[in-house]
């Protein structure tokens, strides 16, 4: 009976010890597991670092492109600007008006001296100075119109007639008037009216021809 009671104590004990070692083995394992933990939250903040890093240098990235893309922009907006103000029309301004008087006085000043030209004009009949006056219009409307050199403002006399036209004709005649006049040649070597207005027309064609060749020159 005592051997069994002291046999069972021991057991006892020794299931007891077991216990203990058991639980201080968990004990150990807990303290392991948490120094891995600790270790695994240690690399997660260096990697949480180094994400903010990144996240810092791409943010530098983008505001370096936004900032060469605004550049780009401006460029763009510059390049459209010189751009439209080339397809802009142009507008008739006092500056063409003395292009075409240079061009008119350059091209009708050596026809108005030469007597051969006086004779010219002088036998032209009647059709032949409409067809002329027809040619010279033409002349000045596929030149303004027609031509690559330059676009027109549709600027309008009474609401149909073009500035720019009705300026090179007036221009060219009267060009080559003060130059017929101015030399002599009418109310000297002519003095037919009807003469007079022949020859104004013919050298007003040249005259034309050069105040609208002057007029594309930019």
């Amino acid at each position: 009976m005592v051997q069994r009671i002291f046999k069972k104590k021991t057991t006892s004990k020794i299931n007891h010890k077991n216990t203990l070692e058991t639980i201080e083995e968990s004990v150990l394992d807990s303290g392991k597991d948490v120094d891995v933990i600790r270790e695994e939250v240690i690399d997660a903040g260096k990697d949480v670092d180094e994400i903010k890093e990144d996240v810092d240098e791409i943010k530098e990235d983008v505001d370096e492109i936004k900032e060469d893309v605004d550049e780009i922009i401006k460029k763009q907006d510059s390049i459209l600007k010189k751009f439209k103000s080339r397809l802009k029309p142009d507008k008739f301004a006092f500056d063409d008006v003395a292009q075409q008087i240079v061009g008119a006085i350059i091209v009708s000043s050596p026809l108005a001296v030469t007597e051969e030209v006086w004779r010219l004009a002088g036998a032209l009949d009647i059709t032949r100075l409409i067809l002329m006056v027809g040619i010279t219009i033409t002349f000045d409307i596929l030149l303004i119109y027609y031509t690559k050199y330059q676009r027109v403002e549709k600027e309008k006399v009474l609401k149909f007639f073009p500035v720019r036209l009705i300026s090179l004709l007036v221009i060219s005649y009267i060009a080559a008037t003060i130059i017929l006049v101015l030399f002599g040649v009418i109310f000297g070597q002519v003095n037919s009216v009807f003469w007079a207005i022949k020859l104004i027309l013919f050298v007003g064609l040249f005259a034309n021809i050069g105040a609208g060749a002057a007029d594309i020159l930019k």
